[in-house]
């Protein structure tokens, strides 16, 4: 539950107290330990630290990704404990605090905004993009309606790559490990003088399959390649211009290809589930397909960053152009017992242009206001088929030949007003206008239908708050946010949008000399006509309902601590109350059941130590993660549900000398082994349930230099 407005201030009244009582600590403290270190965000579109940031959110810094192997969206759980990420082929579904889409299609609207360096991604494939050489990331929890708009009822993901300076440094990394991985990373950066900057990296990986698939007589040894292999290739260059002056501009260009296997998906028969309704998984690294699946996945983007001080107010530019052309295929029944493939082919345009006002200065008013303009275009061509045996032509059973365009609109503004030094007030205000459209054909089981479906709509979003800087180490704040998503249609049914209303209130601390940082929140939220999307089991046919209401509440506890120099302890532990209250489909009432991959309980941990060896440095470094069960589908079935379990990793890392330029690291990811599904959905057609699999235990080593 939320605190009410006088325990809260009863709180905030013990924190500053308990500071000013270990004052005497503090000095003490400084001395034995290090501090921990502030970190720059623009998690509300304009710098900030973390801890004066009135938001719940888990930052990262580009060392500490690669540290967690961190190389794309789906290993984010490794420093985000209330992120969930799910798996549908080669789609991924992001959730925060039990919010989630889970409509991957053409026409779907995610519910997480993931943006890098302010340029919004749509689409669930989209989101495999390459993380390398990145400054860090940020992971707001929340509705984000008011500054990131559309598509943010569940918070928001900021990628931040690293950018140009003004000295000439660089860096190579080797990594080699489970399944024969190679990865091989570098940057350089350049400068050019006259203000002009240029930064380009690289990143390239290559990994064997993790799932055995077999090489199949009964088809002529048409499966050859085994599953969730990592093949890709990508590359940035980024030009900057800053000579001190009032205009400041970033251009980037980028190149991602992801290829080989991809994602693989497991079909277990009604025969395997077992009394108790879970389903006998069987082995998560071996079992047969006779459909050979792959990936084809080309993305370029072209983006800027153009800024212009007048004095009182900036001006900002930040838009671009993306392109990416997707080719796949699949054995979409996850077995040898049924033929069928999944193949597609798409190209998606996609346009991002924001106008940003921002007012300067360090007086009691402060604002930024902007316009925002989003296009996409997907062309997309799917079937669903029936192989033969014995290499024939496959049979299209469904054919869904579709171009999608949506385009939105939106005004927004921002404000904050320091009623005195300490305390200060914020309102915001966000309209946007919505629309689509789909031409084509599908061809259903010999039903041929022509396609032209349009949608559009409009909503405000709100924002208030008010921030009270207790100490200049204690922060509490209280919120109030609204958000939606729009509407739309799907496969031949149209749906009208969500919305939200989200009630927050938090503190955020640093105790001892700033060694000890402990964050809290709490949270309520109330949903209206939440889309929910069901995979027919039987046809194979995706659809989105409205479910009436869902209400969301829970709390999280996140510390840092430096007891000494040469250690630190992490801990995080968030609690999730996720039910639908109003839910009927197809004549049954699902109110009292939890949202997808919304857990009760996950709670994380962490332990560093450092030992001097000479001129050098040893960290080693223990972190697990616990998670309480799950559900995958609205159904809540336990063939749907991913029980709880731990992950740990354990860490070396070596630095020989603070000169040397050198770092040595090694790693154990998953040390239990544990069997963990990122989906699992009953499909009838297929005879059963198909589930797909995380990461099993892994282990790597890795050497950068850098000068």
């Amino acid at each position: 539950m939320l605190p009410t407005r006088t325990s809260t201030f009863a709180l905030a009244m013990a924190i500053a107290s308990a500071t000013s009582a270990t004052a005497a600590m503090a000095q003490e403290a400084e001395s034995k330990g290090g501090q921990i270190s502030e970190i720059v965000v623009t998690a509300e579109k304009r710098e900030s630290t973390a801890q004066k940031t009135p938001i719940a959110m888990t930052v990262a810094t580009g060392d500490e990704l690669v540290k967690n192997g961190v190389s794309d969206v789906n290993g984010l759980t490794a420093i985000a404990p209330t992120l969930g990420i799910a798996q549908n082929n080669q789609n991924t579904i992001i959730t925060i605090r039990g919010v989630s889409s889970r409509d991957y299609t053409e026409t779907g609207n995610p519910a997480v905004a993931v943006s890098i360096d302010n340029f919004y991604l749509q689409n669930g494939t989209a989101l495999n993009v390459g993380f390398f050489d990145l400054e860090r990331i940020e992971v707001l929890r929340g509705p984000q309606g008011t500054l990131y708009g559309r598509n943010s009822t569940a918070g928001a993901i900021n990628i931040s790559t690293a950018k140009p300076s003004d000295k000439l440094e660089g860096s190579m990394a080797l990594e080699y490990g489970y399944k024969n991985l190679m990865i091989a990373e570098g940057m350089l950066n350049v400068p050019l003088g006259n203000g002009f900057a240029a930064r380009g990296a690289f990143s390239v990986h290559q990994r064997d399959a993790y799932r055995d698939n077999g090489s199949l007589a009964s088809t002529g040894g048409a499966v050859t390649k085994g599953g969730n292999d990592d093949v890709s290739q990508a590359a940035r260059l980024h030009l900057s211009y800053d000579d001190g002056g009032a205009f400041t501009g970033l251009i980037t260009g980028e190149y991602t290809h992801v290829g080989g296997v991809g994602a693989v998906i497991k079909g277990i028969s009604y025969d395997d589930v077992k009394a108790d309704g879970t389903l006998k998984l069987g082995s998560d690294t071996k079992w047969a397909l006779d459909n050979q699946g792959f990936i084809d996945l080309d993305i370029k983007n072209v983006r800027a960053n153009l800024n212009y001080d007048f004095g009182p107010i900036t001006v900002s530019y930040y838009g671009g152009y993306r392109t990416q052309h997707l080719r796949r295929d699949n054995d979409q029944d996850g077995g040898t017992d049924y033929q069928y493939g999944f193949p597609t082919d798409g190209t998606t345009d996609t346009q991002n242009h924001e106008l940003r006002f921002s007012t300067n200065g360090t007086g009691p008013f402060g604002m930024q206001a902007g316009l925002y303009y989003f296009w996409d275009k997907s062309d997309a061509l799917t079937y669903f088929q029936v192989h033969g045996l014995g290499g024939t032509t496959p049979y299209n059973f469904y054919t869904f030949d579709y171009d999608t365009t949506a385009k939105s609109y939106a005004a927004f503004a921002q404000a904050y007003y320091e009623i005195t030094p300490d305390i200060k007030v914020e309102a915001g205000a966000r309209y946007t206008e919505e629309k689509k459209h789909q031409v084509g054909y599908s061809l259903i089981a010999g039903t041929y239908s022509d396609v032209d479906a349009r949608y559009s709509g409009g909503k405000d979003t709100y924002h208030l708050g008010v921030n009270w800087q207790a100490t200049p180490d204690n922060l509490v704040y209280a919120k109030f946010d609204t958000g939606f998503k729009a509407g739309g249609f799907q496969n031949g049914y149209t749906y009208g949008p969500e919305s939200i209303k989200a009630y927050e209130a938090g503190l955020k601390n640093r105790f001892l000399g700033n060694t000890l940082q402990v964050n809290l929140s709490g949270f309520l939220y109330d949903y209206t006509d939440l889309q929910v999307q069901q995979n027919d089991p039987e046809t194979a046919i995706s659809r989105i309902f409205n479910a009436g209401t869902a209400r969301i509440y829970g709390g999280e506890l996140e510390t840092n601590w430096l007891p000494t120099l040469a250690d630190k302890v992490d801990f995080t532990v968030a609690y999730l109350h996720a039910r639908y209250t109003d839910f009927e489909n197809s004549g049954t009432q699902y109110a009292g059941n939890t949202l997808p991959q919304a857990p009760t309980w996950a709670l994380s941990g962490g332990y560093s130590h450092d030992f001097m060896i000479g001129d050098g440095k040893l960290t080693a470094r223990v972190q697990s993660r616990y998670q309480s069960k799950s559900f995958f589908t609205f159904r809540n079935s336990d063939a749907e549900m991913q029980k709880a379990y731990t992950k740990t990793d354990l860490m070396l890392t070596y630095v020989p000398s603070e000169t040397s330029g050198f770092e040595i690291s090694a790693y154990v990811r998953n040390l239990e082994d544990s069997v963990i599904l990122t989906s699992s959905e009953e499909a009838s057609y297929a005879g059963g349930y198909l589930v797909q699999f995380a990461d099993p235990r892994t282990w790597g080593a890795r050497v950068t230099y850098r000068f």
